[in-house]
């Protein structure tokens, strides 16, 4: 009959529990090996709740800061230690430059009123300049503040002097930033200016060198002599101190019979002052001329030495003339390099302190909650679950679940509610 059938004992469903619970783990080893024999590859899941108050994307942040910060003021010594290798440059180069220049004076003297200038063809002056040439010395990097821009734009203003004239200059570029300003500024100047860029383009050399001057110099000299340009200028930065260097236009040919020194030729080293660096510049006198005696037998015709000496000229000024761009362009580099460390520095700390009030207001919230807690256990005293009945409770409950463990089993159908009168019995007795 249905009344006397009895539900499965409740052992059995314990133990049943307990074996699919000691089973899961190896299910589910089993759905992550593929019918082959491997294993898939397990699904990171990126962790989206925060641990130990610590915001990591902040973190990251203010150590991505810092190494910003060292790294510019590692690029900011090694333009300081480079500086004092122009210096060097410059006190090597400044000999020779004197002493040729010692000469070419002495010779122009001895043959003062001798027609020279319409001989020579770098003295060669013309009548009216038609055609001009920009020599642009720039840098191949960046990250020197705004070097190169000034360069570039006083290149430009230039062209626009000349444009005024009728004159179309034509662009010999030194640097890399050169060219990219040509392409840039030049070509989209409004408004539009007039110029001819030769394609010509020389790197700027790390290290400068004789090589390197009378390479570029070489170029200037035939543009000119070939009659394409009546004048060559140059547009560089020209050094004052490690604050300051100014783009400036200085005229290269033709070069002066009379005054062949330039006016604002200057020396610099660098020093350091209580820990700081400085710079000395001293004005350089103009080299005395050569006395050449009236009994001296010259070998060649001194209008041909002469001619071959000028080009000498040419490239050490050009040569005093890149180590002076260099300097400004590193100086330029240690000021942006110093200031970016600095600003590296000021949003590290601005950065810690948001960090240190997040994490602290979160530890706050977090021990806010606990005490809540615990403050709520200790005010109310509720058990879950529905309440016991009067022969199911706590005692009774115990030895029915005893009763299952042994397999008797319980009926299926529970017993009928007890009257009040079987209740008053029972708690009578």
């Amino acid at each position: 009959m249905v009344a006397t059938q009895r539900r499965p004992a409740l052992g059995g469903l314990v133990l049943g529990g307990l074996l699919a619970v000691a089973a899961f783990p190896l299910l589910r080893r089993a759905t992550e090996t593929d019918f082959v024999g491997g294993s898939k590859p397990a699904v990171s899941q990126r962790q989206l709740v925060q641990r130990q108050a610590v915001d990591k994307a902040m973190k990251e942040r203010i150590t991505s800061v810092q190494k910003t910060g060292k790294l510019t003021d590692a690029m900011r010594l090694v333009a300081a230690a480079k500086v004092r290798r122009a210096q060097d440059g410059v006190a090597k180069s400044r000999p020779f430059s004197d002493e040729l220049q010692g000469m070419i004076k002495g010779l122009v003297k001895k043959l003062k009123g001798s027609g020279l200038e319409a001989e020579l063809p770098m003295l060669r002056v013309p009548d009216k300049v038609k055609n001009v040439g920009i020599l642009m010395v720039t840098a191949n990097r960046g990250l020197c503040g705004a070097y190169n821009t000034f360069v570039i734009k006083r290149a430009l203003a230039r062209t626009r002097q000349l444009n005024a004239q009728g004159i179309t200059p034509k662009l010999v570029v030194i640097g890399k930033k050169g060219v990219q300003g040509i392409k840039g500024r030049f070509g989209g100047a409004i408004p539009p200016v007039q110029y001819n860029y030769t394609g010509t383009f020389f790197d700027m050399p790390d290290t400068i060198t004789a090589k390197a001057a009378s390479t570029i110099g070489d170029e200037v000299r035939n543009l000119f002599l070939s009659g394409e340009v009546d004048k060559v200028e140059v547009i560089y930065g020209k050094f004052y101190n490690l604050l300051k260097n100014e783009a400036t236009v200085r005229s290269m040919l033709p070069l002066s019979a009379t005054g062949i020194e330039d006016p604002q030729d200057e020396t610099f080293t660098m020093t350091t002052e209580d820990g700081q660096l400085k710079v000395e510049k001293e004005k350089v006198k103009a080299a005395k001329a050569k006395d050449i005696e009236n009994d001296v037998i010259f070998d060649q015709e001194p209008a041909v030495i002469l001619n071959s000496m000028l080009p000498l000229y040419l490239n050490s000024q050009l040569l005093s003339l890149l180590f002076d761009a260099q300097a400004s362009e590193l100086s330029s580099r240690m000021t942006a390099m110093k200031a970016a460390t600095d600003n590296a520095a000021e949003l590290a700390a601005k950065l810690t302190l948001l960090f240190n009030k997040k994490r602290q207001a979160a530890i706050t919230q977090e021990i806010c909650e606990i005490a809540a807690g615990a403050m709520c256990l200790e005010s109310t005293k509720s058990i879950s679950g529905a309440p016991l009945g009067v022969f199911d409770n706590e005692d009774t409950v115990g030895d029915d679940f005893l009763v299952e463990l042994e397999g008797e089993g319980l009926p299926d159908t529970p017993p009928e509610p007890a009257g009040p009168a079987d209740r008053e019995a029972a708690m009578a007795a």
